[in-house]
């Protein structure tokens, strides 16, 4: 079956406002997850077709991430993409080993990058802000206070890298056809060496730290905040969304608004608590977030890459991922002299 007459037998199960007058294949510069997107062009207005990688969701987290979207909106946030129901009301269709799901086309563009600014800084931290408050009241079977999943993963990643992975990563590391990565991968394997005794104490801080768990992002950085101006006009991509502590999204897109500005990492953090404070122990957190980020980050694409041999089509941008790696850590290394 030709793609476009499979699409448009998944659009057939919408309904009639939701059908295609024209439809566009849509790929982002800085898209790694595998999903693929088509913008609509309907009655209702453009619609955003997904189709989810095949290893990921799973029906049951797919479902999960479906109905903390549709509470938050309840809740009054308007920022994300909520699943549109098929005529049988489910949020997703699937259809030749793949989830499909159908949203609104949201507005603008995530030009963070290349429109910095103050106030747009505030305002994705004040957005990420309003998330999480609506996402708060999201019932789960447990809230806690309980320690961080993520910090206890980061933790185990930490340990199974000196256990023998680094020099796995060492031995699979050959110029080969990508000679550029190569000469970064020497860099990152010799910078994380110098550094990685530092975060260990972070690390372990923060794994005792008892706070509150609720939905989270887990991947919300400046690729997947959408600006109109200033204005946030759309947080998307909640693929890695689970239960876990609003510090490890404020970590996450602070580290890829503010970099190692400490003005920045200020004024971001100032903004987030004008909507909902942040305790002591999640400021521990946020912390072990983002220097454990900066320590493991840069390997995690090259054990994506040399080890599990996943391919990215988009070259340019992997490299401009390591390299923004690479001058964190490089900086990290600098301030623990």
């Amino acid at each position: 079956m030709a793609a476009d007459d499979r699409i448009e037998r998944i659009l057939g199960l919408y309904p009639e406002d939701c059908q295609p007058r024209a439809l566009t294949p849509f790929t982002a510069a800085t898209s790694f997850s595998g999903a693929r997107l088509w913008r609509v062009i309907s009655p209702r207005g453009p619609l955003c077709l997904r189709r989810w990688p095949a290893e990921h969701p799973s029906v049951e987290r797919l479902e999960f991430i479906q109905a903390v979207l549709w509470h938050v909106d309840q809740e009054g946030f308007r920022h994300a993409p909520l699943p549109l129901e098929t005529r049988h009301h489910h949020g997703y269709v699937w259809h030749a080993g793949h989830l499909w799901e159908l949203t609104p086309w949201l507005s603008g563009a995530a030009d963070y990058a290349e429109k910095p600014s103050p106030q747009r800084l505030e305002n994705a931290l004040r957005a990420l802000a309003e998330f999480h408050l609506a996402a708060a009241t999201f019932p789960l079977p447990d809230v806690g206070p309980a320690t961080s999943p993520g910090i206890q993963e980061r933790r185990d990643r930490l340990r199974e890298l000196q256990a023998g992975r680094l020099a796995d990563l060492q031995g699979a590391i050959t110029p080969g056809d990508w000679p550029e990565l190569a000469s970064r991968a020497r860099e990152l394997l010799a910078l994380f060496s110098k550094s990685a005794a530092k975060v260990e104490p972070l690390l372990a801080a923060a794994a005792v730290a008892q706070v509150h768990l609720q939905p989270c992002i887990r991947d919300v950085w400046s690729a997947h905040v959408l600006f109109t101006g200033d204005e946030v006009s759309g947080l998307v991509d909640f693929g890695s969304l689970r239960p876990e502590n609003p510090a490890a999204d404020v970590a996450r897109l602070l580290g890829s608004l503010a970099g190692d500005n400490p003005a920045d990492w200020q004024r971001g953090l100032a903004a987030y608590q004008a909507i909902r404070r942040l305790s002591p122990e999640e400021l521990t957190l946020v912390s072990a977030f983002d220097q454990s980020t900066v320590l493991m980050g840069g390997l995690q694409w090259l054990d994506w890459i040399y080890l599990v041999q996943r391919e990215f089509a988009n070259r340019a941008a992997v490299l401009a991922r390591v390299d923004d790696f690479l001058a964190r850590l490089a900086k990290l290394g600098e301030s623990h002299k």
